[in-house]
């Protein structure tokens, strides 16, 4: 892969292991002289990424997963910022071994992984965040109850929750697997729905849509009960705010996201 440009998406650093990394993947850039820009992970937007073949995300997983937003054709390399104190699910590389993987990228020998995305429409109207990992449908403060009608296929019925996860395989491995969804095989063509802490009473019972496994041809549509409910990519895109009545669809997107893996 020819690399002329690339960009280096970061979150601040805060301690000295995290300032050495973000200088360490500076010098090996400039050691092969290769131009690159910086972006902080909260000032981003597409028109930063123009021109951009390769996307370097120094940080944690948040790092990468707000980078993943931006993305389009571009290949992503996640960084670990602090491999003691950042779990790094995505992050492929760390100071030690950047400069192994930069030339792997370079000679076209890195194994870059195609990651299914997630889009979400609401009111009909598609979004421009994609999910690498999950949406969340819900309720905007957490200690609210988010009511909605959930529906798979003709399958529906009213609910009355913490809310709800639609996953990828690679979201699998986080906030849904903590919410009892199941782990899918990361090359799996499918994605999985989660309602968290699911609430019946009197009103509110026998639910039978809690949890599922879907197809890309399936989708998952939930119509909001709530006044300040809210539709999120990732935890670390733009809150999307839903009304009464907001009709929101989910549904695997065709536009996957290229990131160098292992």
């Amino acid at each position: 892969m020819k690399i002329s440009n690339t960009i280096i998406i970061y979150t601040p650093p805060s301690t000295k292991e995290q300032k050495s990394t973000l200088g360490k993947v500076k010098d090996i850039l400039k050691k092969h002289k290769i131009n690159y820009r910086l972006a902080n992970r909260d000032k981003l937007g597409k028109n930063k990424l123009e021109g951009i073949e390769l996307v370097i995300a120094v940080g944690g997983d948040g790092t990468f997963l707000r980078a993943a937003h931006f993305i389009g054709r571009q290949v992503l390399l996640g960084v670990n910022a602090d491999v003691k104190n950042k779990e790094g699910f995505f992050m492929k590389a760390d100071k030690s071994n950047f400069a192994e993987k930069l030339k792997k990228i370079m000679n076209g020998t890195a194994n870059v992984r195609k990651l299914p995305r997630l889009e979400a429409c609401i009111n009909g109207k598609k979004i421009d965040s994609l999910a690498l990992n999950e949406f969340f449908i819900g309720a905007r403060k957490s200690y609210h109850a988010a009511k909605y009608v959930i529906k798979i296929g003709k399958r529906k019925e009213r609910q009355k929750s913490s809310g709800i996860l639609v996953a990828t395989p690679t979201g699998s491995y986080a906030w849904a697997k903590s919410c009892c969804g199941k782990t899918l095989p990361l090359s799996s063509k499918k994605y999985q729905f989660v309602v968290r802490e699911p609430y019946e009473g009197k009103v509110f019972k026998n639910y039978r849509l809690k949890y599922g496994v879907l197809g890309k041809a399936q989708k998952v549509d939930a119509v909001s009960e709530m006044l300040d409910g809210i539709l999120v990519a990732d935890s670390v895109g733009r809150e999307h705010f839903l009304k009464s009545g907001s009709r929101v669809s989910v549904r695997l997107s065709s536009r996957h996201l290229s990131a160098v893996w292992e």
